[in-house]
């Protein structure tokens, strides 16, 4: 079985995984660039994962991925997201949800990535910077410029081994399902 892992990373998270993905099954890896992906070939590939960074609710760069659905349709596709929030079935449903990825024949995975500020780039550490502010102002609960500039100083480390070993297992039990 030929794997093909794909991937787009804002911070890093997502192409570790991906590398860790590619490395634990044996697979090419390629950052994702939909106009190079709009004429590759697929077809000597029967498993393709995509990895995309959470914006929101949003998979970065899955819309494009999946313009080539026709492609992919009778392939093994995986998809899986990274972000900051809490992997859980209620967060991993409304992803679900939020990229209509229930209208496809795949299966999804939700990783849970690191934060550090000083990887990110503008908008978003303006965006960052203006919702602390906000919370400041509101003088929401458990909310104090203390704490949250420590977020913005202090990286949170996160590596969701658990995560990328269920992606690597169903891997594996697809490869040993292609043999038989």
């Amino acid at each position: 079985m030929r794997t093909l892992v794909l991937y787009t990373s804002n911070t890093g998270n997502t192409k570790r995984y991906a590398e860790r993905i590619a490395e634990g099954i044996g697979a090419d890896i390629l950052p994702f660039n939909k106009r190079k992906f709009k004429k590759m070939s697929l077809k000597d590939y029967d498993t393709i994962v995509y990895g995309g960074w959470l914006s929101g609710t949003t998979i970065q760069g899955v819309n494009e991925f999946l313009a080539r659905w026709d492609d992919m349709s009778e392939k093994n596709v995986l998809i899986y997201a990274v972000g900051m929030g809490v992997v859980s079935k209620e967060s991993r449903d409304n992803l679900i949800n939020s990229n209509l990825l229930d209208l496809y024949h795949l299966r999804f995975y939700q990783l849970r990535g690191s934060f550090d500020y000083s990887k990110l780039k503008f908008p978003y550490t303006w965006m960052i910077r203006l919702g602390i502010k906000g919370a400041i102002q509101r003088n929401d609960p458990g909310t104090d410029a203390e704490t949250l500039g420590r977020l913005i100083e202090t990286p949170l480390e996160y590596d969701d081994n658990d995560g990328v070993d269920r992606v690597l297992s169903v891997l594996h039990r697809l490869a040993s399902e292609s043999k038989e």
